[in-house]
């Protein structure tokens, strides 16, 4: 017991100068812009040397990418048992899209930075889903949820529904940032939500 005692509390520093980072980060970025805010400036005003600033993270990006998965993952507990309330597959699509879409419009910018950073590392995020933000947690449940009531297929890979899904929520979201108010929101959800549950095969007269 007494050997695990350094390793957890050096653990515990770690996480704690973790926090202070993030949390002056994004002090300085809310307050001047993030094109405005340096990695040095982080730095001085973390308290921590640069270089110990580059160990833990590589960019001001990777920081906002950070804060915002942190932002998931302490909500997730929370968005799941909302989940849960919901009558039937349909609804808790739209609720899943419609809170990353709330989210979106208020923090465009952090948004926008977020969306683009992990674009870039699309192909290790779903190698490794430790560094994946939380979202296909939800994603996974709604399929569980659907499929335990008989609205979701059970004979197609649980992975492809969830691409598919994710790609939806993906779309309105982009949609959201690049067209802002001209962006159909609602009509965008209701369409793809309806697509994915029903395919796109024209119904029979």
């Amino acid at each position: 017991m007494q050997n695990d005692f350094p390793s957890s509390r050096i653990e515990r520093k770690k996480k704690q100068t973790m926090k202070i980072i993030i949390k002056t980060a994004m002090e300085l970025i809310n307050k001047q812009g993030f094109n405005s805010t340096t990695m040095e400036q982080i730095a001085e005003e973390a308290d921590i040397a640069k270089a110990t600033l580059y160990n833990y993270f590589s960019s001001k990006e990777a920081i906002v990418s950070e804060y915002v998965q942190n932002h998931i993952r302490e909500t997730m507990s929370d968005a799941i048992k909302f989940l849960l309330e919901l009558p039937d597959t349909r609804s808790r699509i739209m609720a899943v899209i419609h809170e990353q879409v709330g989210y979106v419009k208020e923090n465009k910018e952090i948004a926008e930075i977020y969306l683009a950073y992990r674009m870039q590392m699309m192909s290790q995020v779903y190698k490794d889903e430790s560094i994946r933000s939380g979202v296909h947690i939800l994603i996974n449940k709604i399929i569980d949820l659907g499929q335990e009531q008989g609205e979701i297929r059970q004979d197609i890979p649980i992975e492809i529904l969830a691409t598919q899904l994710d790609l939806i929520r993906l779309v309105t979201v982009m949609g959201v940032l690049t067209q802002s108010d001209k962006f159909p929101v609602e009509e965008t959800i209701a369409n793809n939500t309806d697509l994915f549950l029903n395919g796109a095969k024209q119904e029979e007269v």
